[in-house]
């Protein structure tokens, strides 16, 4: 059990990949604030099911709620709506791989950041593994795109914010789980998921009924490919949210980038796309890294 947050992370990562591809698509008919709404509005009744499944299942009560756990909450909402806007902006970027593996520095932020200011405590094999994983993950996008694209600012720039934005999300989930002093961590992750996600299904679906009225009927046409970007964000976060409950953001999203080598594994399989070997090698840089927290 005390490594059971790896497989949950992996599962978080590949269910990630899927439903960036269907954002994408999304994205080609929404705006990028609808294109982010449809994640809470279209996964909130799975997650909602989700935990009072837990709850029957374990027989627990539900966490007392407080105003430190729903301070934390509301940051997480915040800045993973923030994040999620700036990665679909990227979408529209000629440089979209270099564009989307910068936000890929938000292991390296969250070590960093949550040390500094959050309860993150990492030992020296921990840095060792978040360094793997992030120079596994660049190598891969140096291996396609070269060097001189990542001297494009306007990806370079909006890919950064995109880091920083996920990067508080993670830290301020792992906290408003923490700070609920009863209950296992399945009913806790449980309780904080749907709190993240039911704040931004509040104030981000206010907001466009105010902003962009007819941007959320647009949903509605596509509701099949919004239902899967719904589920597959709901089982995504729930995995995320469970795993970060158990181990530290930056190790949990250390270990999310494998994410890196699914969507290299789509390419090679989906679309046909040859593999060299620097991109082979940044995959067992990153192994090597995941490899490290099994120590």
């Amino acid at each position: 059990m005390e490594l059971i947050w790896i497989p949950i992370s992996v599962l978080g990562a590949l269910l990630q990949a899927v439903r960036l591809a269907g954002q994408k698509s999304l994205n080609v008919r929404l705006s990028a604030m609808v294109t982010t709404y449809v994640r809470a509005f279209f996964g909130l009744p799975l997650i909602l099911v989700y935990l009072f499944a837990v709850k029957t299942a374990t027989g627990q009560p539900f966490p007392e709620i407080h105003a430190t756990f729903l301070l934390y909450a509301l940051g997480a909402s915040i800045a993973q709506v923030a994040g999620t806007v700036l990665l679909i902006k990227l979408f529209t970027l000629r440089n979209f791989a270099v564009g989307t593996t910068l936000p890929k520095t938000d292991t390296m932020m969250t070590a960093i950041i949550g040390s500094l200011l959050f309860s993150e405590v990492i030992s020296g094999a921990g840095w060792i593994a978040i360094a793997l994983t992030l120079a596994g993950v660049l190598l891969l996008t140096a291996a396609r795109t070269g060097l001189k694209a990542f001297t494009a600012w306007k990806p370079t720039l909006i890919g950064i914010g995109t880091a920083l934005g996920f990067c508080f999300s993670y830290l301020f989930l792992r906290e408003a789980s923490l700070s609920l002093g009863t209950g296992d961590f399945l009913i806790r992750a449980a309780c904080t998921v749907v709190a993240v996600v039911g704040l931004q299904a509040v104030f981000l679906g206010g907001w466009l009924l105010y902003r962009e009225p007819e941007g959320l009927k647009a949903m509605f046409p596509d509701w099949r490919l919004c239902g899967f970007v719904g589920v597959t964000s709901a089982l995504g976060s729930i995995c995320w949210f469970t795993a970060m409950t158990l181990q530290n953001a930056s190790y949990v999203r250390s270990v999310g980038q494998v994410e890196a080598i699914f969507a290299l594994l789509i390419s090679y399989f989906y679309f046909k796309e040859r593999v060299n070997k620097a991109e082979l090698g940044g995959i067992a840089v990153i192994v090597a890294g995941v490899l490290l927290f099994l120590l």
